[in-house]
């Protein structure tokens, strides 16, 4: 009896148990070609992306080892493939370096602590059930944050492309230390990356199914050992540690904690809202469902498991899912696949890594960054919306000047005011009675409608909230004082009044007031439940009257027009 209870938890907790007791061999051929694939592919990646948090190179081996198996255990979805990812580990190292010194030992256990940290942040979100507070990164935000991050990946691997040594990360001081250096130019650097960056871009024009970071690494490691490229003064990235490290917590101060802790919830945001929106994506395309809480519980664990497994901060990789998906893959299994794919090359072949150009890894991230610009985007929201344009170019302008972290922020809370602006200053409507069917709509052309003397008809496209309270109410106000010839009902048409707090209800009922003693009656039409419930608790509808309630605008009119005419409804 305990061990069936036991096995019923551990399916609830660990999706995975499940997948395997439902698992069909048929499908393991299918999955261990999807994760051997998405293995070669994710070795010169994660390996690239290490640099950018200015750890070795082995470290993103670690990373992705230690997010494949945290994220397959969890995971409600069954094709996603975490790890190491440009814009998270970009966000990572900007953070990292400041509060580093240089010091390479201090950057390994602050890349760890960021990890455990984003980890902690997600796991508490699941706790929460928080799984929409990836909603608050609006899109506009996501498309400035990945403008805003490419240019800054570019600048800061121009100083490999031309053989030269920069400092920092921000992207003004690095584009002109960069051309500041120019002169001291390292000429055989240069000429291989410019070559490795035309085979990337050849690659993704004209063969696009072969993987280009791959075919860069393989080429430059023939090209080391043939023609021994390191005696030309290129830069290679050197001995690699073989197997893996043990399981260890960084040691930490509390000052690091609270100097990350904006880091951690930024990539905590950025991993989830790419995570969710791939897993659906990929859900939906497969015909099952992913769960959003379940989803920050695997970005959680993979976060953590990294952290222990001197790595950095992960997040959802949508090319190594792409080729799951393409090549067949079935299940989680891929990703544990990937995993023991990816531990035979920590055992047995990191001596080819030592033979890898630096230029290469510059190589691929400046390529990773071109795919990453959202210039098409960013049109489109100057065409559809100026104002979140504005926002996507403030959050652009942000990380460029200030930073990623400081960028990021900027961005939420940007999006968070505009949204409290929208709210505050809601859509509305007179209404008008078409000629055409004698019925109220929200008609802006006069020749087809007609007003009628004496009543006004309001629409409010919004509930009614303290944000928009005085607003609304002042707007009213005002449409009544200024009407000609003077309104004797007022009637509110409340269909879109969905909610009403207890600020904008004590504001409504001293309008009320205010236009009763004026002389003019307020009906209301067309009321949902929740509107008339919070009447009812602050004791409006008893002011009001059950014969001021309608259930139509027309039925409204009607009584007015009755009313008009001397017979009383």
């Amino acid at each position: 009896m305990r061990t069936a209870l036991f096995f019923k938890y551990l399916q609830s907790g660990v999706p995975l148990v499940t997948t395997l007791k439902e698992y069909r061999l048929a499908w393991l051929s299918k999955d261990s070609i999807a994760g051997l694939s998405a293995c070669i592919v994710s070795i010169p990646s994660v390996i690239a992306y290490a640099e950018l948090v200015h750890l070795p190179a082995i470290a993103g081996l670690y990373a992705a080892l230690a997010a494949a198996i945290g994220y397959a255990l969890f995971s409600s979805s069954r094709h996603v493939i975490a790890g190491p990812d440009a814009a998270i580990g970009l966000l990572a190292g900007s953070a990292i370096l400041p509060l580093s010194g240089g010091d390479p030992a201090r950057i390994v256990v602050l890349a760890a602590v960021l990890s455990i940290l984003s980890g902690v942040v997600l796991l508490l979100a699941a706790r929460l059930k928080l799984g929409v507070i990836a909603d608050l990164l609006s899109r506009p935000v996501l498309i400035g944050y990945l403008n805003g991050a490419s240019l800054v990946l570019i600048a800061t691997q121009l100083g490999k492309m031309f053989g030269i040594k920069t400092e920092g990360e921000e992207f003004f001081e690095v584009v002109f230390t960069v051309i500041e250096k120019l002169p001291q130019t390292q000429v055989p650097t240069f000429v291989l990356g410019v070559l490795l960056v035309g085979l990337l871009v050849g690659l993704a024009r004209w063969l696009p199914h072969i993987p280009g970071a791959l075919a860069v690494c393989a080429v430059a490691i023939v090209a080391t050992f043939a023609f021994d490229l390191g005696s030309y003064g290129i830069a290679l990235v050197g001995t690699v540690p073989s197997g893996i490290p043990s399981l260890t917590i960084p040691s930490f101060r509390w000052a690091d904690i609270a100097a990350l802790a904006p880091a951690a919830v930024a990539i905590a945001f950025l991993a989830f809202s790419d995570g969710i929106l791939l897993a659906q994506t990929f859900a939906e395309k497969n015909g099952y469902e992913v769960r959003p809480n379940r989803e920050l519980v695997a970005l959680g664990s993979a976060n953590i498991l990294a952290g222990v497994w001197q790595g950095f901060p992960v997040s959802a990789s949508q090319s190594r899912t792409s080729i799951v998906d393409s090549v067949g893959g079935v299940s989680q299994v891929a990703q544990l696949v990937l995993a023991l794919g990816l531990l035979l090359f920590l055992f047995f072949l990191t001596g080819l890594i030592a033979l890898l150009p630096k230029v290469a890894l510059g190589a691929i991230l400046i390529v990773t960054a071109i795919g990453m610009l959202e210039v098409a985007s960013l049109a489109g929201l100057y065409k559809i919306d100026r104002v979140e344009f504005g926002i996507a170019l403030g959050v652009t302008l942000a990380i460029l000047i200030a930073g990623v972290v400081p960028g990021i922020i900027l961005g939420l809370l940007l999006s968070l005011i505009s949204v409290l602006v929208e709210i505050s200053r809601p859509g509305d409507a007179i209404l008008r009675r078409l000629v055409s069917d004698g019925k109220f709509h929200d008609c802006r052309d006069e020749d087809e409608a007609e007003s009628v003397p004496g009543l006004l008809v309001y629409r409010l496209y919004a509930p009614l909230n303290f944000a928009n309270a005085r607003h609304v109410m002042t707007r009213i106000r005002t449409l009544v004082d200024e009407a000609d010839p003077p309104v004797r009902w007022l009637i509110i048409d409340a269909q879109a009044i969905h909610d009403m707090d207890v600020t904008a209800a004590q504001r409504f009922a001293e309008l009320h007031r205010e236009l009763a003693e004026d002389g003019v009656d307020v009906k209301i039409a067309d009321a949902p439940r929740p509107f008339l419930e919070e009447l009812a608790r602050v004791g409006l509808s008893e002011e009001i009257g059950r014969r001021d309630f309608f259930v139509s605008v027309k039925k409204a009119v009607d009584a007015f027009e009755q009313y008009c005419a001397g017979r009383h409804p």
